[in-house]
């Protein structure tokens, strides 16, 4: 009986790991290589300007940016967040546009820890668990 334990571990587990390794090696955390700030600073100059105090509003920016997909957008303190539709396992990530850098409190009890990388500019690598 302790043996079967054993194998049905070893293969979930294995069942886990394939897609989130396939999709880390695929770069699909976003893929970064979609990313071009020209298309990406025209979106944002259609919107409305950003909150100012703690937000997380939903705005109507197009589901894609260039060749990057975007889940949904959000106003958030100082900027904009935008989600990739393809974040793999349990982390979501995407991009973010934060004119004087992301606030170091952002979250919303979804979006729960951000870690921003700066790619140029005000532009941002964001990745959050959940």
């Amino acid at each position: 009986m302790r043996s079967w334990a054993i194998a049905v571990t070893a293969v979930a587990a294995t069942l886990v790991a394939i897609p989130v390794t396939t999709a880390l090696a695929m770069g699909y955390y976003p893929r970064p290589d979609c990313f071009d700030r020209a298309t990406f600073d025209e979106v944002v100059t259609k919107l409305p300007p950003p909150p100012t105090l703690d937000a997380f509003d939903l705005v109507d920016a197009p589901d894609k940016i260039g060749s990057c997909g975007i889940g949904s957008s959000y106003g958030v303190k100082g900027g904009y967040i935008f989600y990739a539709v393809d974040s793999p396992g349990l982390d979501d990530s995407g991009w973010g546009y934060f004119p004087n850098g992301p606030d170091s409190d952002l979250g919303n009890g979804e979006w729960e820890g951000p870690q921003f990388d700066q790619i140029e500019g005000p532009w941002y690598h964001w990745t959050a668990s959940w």
